[in-house]
């Protein structure tokens, strides 16, 4: 059938199918003597795909109640109601910072414009390709598809779309997020990025080593968190992010587990009170980690300012491992609770402040049955005959070797395998 081109700019393709000036396809369908119009992308198979789902939509009545609405006019709206749920207390302020930052970031600059009834699962695809070539991680890729998602779930339930696009991805278009290896540092690390460290940034990772704070955790302290006296740490609230709008400020933790006391070991809190001398901010509500305004510190500044520098110099910044994170520092701390110090899992999520104790099994299983492991073969290997020789007194078994030995000097053992070591003799 030869090929048409309208008022609009549009060529027919074939019924219901027509190319537009920029390449793409837009299919359409009569509904109440009204052509509704969707894009379908470069490739006329899934033209002929979404128009026979056009007309399914139209026939049972799935037809977007507001077909011209804008994504970043939708989004703008999930946004306002994320934020009044915040303001009630029902959503953590951390996850609405998280979710701005996606849609800032990684959405509005390639969906903005879009009319949202006519989003589909292939432009979906295409987003998730265009955030792996600019270099975006997985877990990157996945917030930000989550965030899209929950907008979709929105705009669905107010019936400004018919279907959620998202929903629609295949396994392999999904981000694979594949589990980071946990990095614990031995004694040797540990003094190495110590002495890398610059001396301001020096006790901000000595005490996150040693208190296990996450880093909007330790960010967020206030010398009335401190108990020197009980020597506890009080973790009360974090650090939100900072934005053009509103500076960073104490927002409540993660989860109501994350509300703890922290044990504060003698040698950082003799640390910390030297560091209270000297700062000039020693106020109850004054940062503990102030800025030299006595501003609180960003946490990209110290990630990459402190611990990425001393990381670089120590050498623990290798092939073999990824960068070194504040959140390692954190498993390392876990490390000393489980293997050094022999506590049990409730005592490390009460410590970590996790949510629940399921969730410190699965991070740090491994820690605790290898710490389990080497206690029971200890244990069964001080029980056995072969460390009862150790008890012995040598003399004593030195004459009983000697009786066993024939006039030769070797013993029957070494007579039937002359290559077996002369172990425990006493000569």
């Amino acid at each position: 059938m030869p090929q048409t081109r309208n008022d609009s700019g549009r060529t027919r393709v074939e019924r219901g199918i027509y190319r537009q000036p920029n390449g793409k396809y837009a299919v359409c369908a009569r509904c109440d003597g009204v052509l509704r119009f969707r894009t379908a992308g470069y490739d006329l198979a899934v033209a002929r795909r979404r128009r026979t789902e056009l007309v399914e939509d139209l026939r049972a009545g799935r037809v977007p109640a507001s077909p011209r609405l804008r994504f970043d006019t939708v989004a703008g709206w999930w946004l306002d109601r994320f934020a009044a749920k915040v303001a009630a207390g029902e959503r953590h302020a951390r996850t609405f910072e998280a979710h701005r930052y996606h849609l800032e970031q990684n959405l509005l600059p390639t969906l903005a414009s879009r009319r949202i009834a006519s989003l589909d699962v292939e432009e979906v695809a295409g987003l998730l390709t265009t955030l792996s070539n600019r270099g975006c991680s997985a877990k990157s890729r996945a917030n930000a598809l989550a965030t899209l998602h929950s907008i979709l779930r929105f705009a669905r339930r107010k019936d400004w779309i018919s279907r959620d696009p998202v929903e629609l991805l295949e396994p392999g278009e999904r981000p694979r997020l594949r589990r980071r290896r946990q990095r614990v540092l031995g004694r040797e690390e540990i003094e190495r990025l110590l002495d890398a460290c610059p001396l301001p940034g020096r006790l901000l990772v000595t005490t996150a080593l040693y208190s296990g704070l996450r880093i909007s955790e330790l960010l967020g302290l206030i010398w009335e968190d401190i108990d020197f006296a009980a020597g506890v740490i009080h973790v009360r609230a974090q650090l939100s992010r900072a934005h053009r709008d509103q500076p960073a400020r104490r927002v409540a933790p993660k989860t109501p587990a994350s509300v703890r006391q922290v044990p504060l070991v003698e040698q950082l809190s003799h640390l910390l009170a030297a560091h209270k001398q000297t700062s000039p901010f020693v106020a109850r509500t004054d940062w503990v980690f102030a800025t030299s305004r006595g501003t609180p510190q960003g946490q990209r500044n110290v990630a990459q300012r402190v611990l990425k520098r001393a990381a670089d110099v120590a050498h623990l910044n290798g092939d073999d491992w990824p960068p070194l994170r504040f959140h390692d520092l954190r498993h390392t701390f876990a490390s000393h609770l489980i293997v050094d110090l022999g506590l049990d899992v409730a005592q490390v999520s009460r410590i970590m402040g996790h949510a629940r104790i399921t969730i410190t099994l699965d991070i740090y299983t491994h820690l605790f049955d290898d710490a389990r492991h080497s206690r029971e073969i200890r244990g069964r290997m001080a029980a056995s005959q072969f460390a009862g020789l150790l008890e012995v007194d040598p003399e004593k078994r030195g004459a009983s070797v000697r009786r066993l030995r024939p006039a030769g000097g070797a013993s029957p053992a070494q007579q039937r395998c002359p290559r077996l070591p002369r172990l425990l003799l006493n000569e």
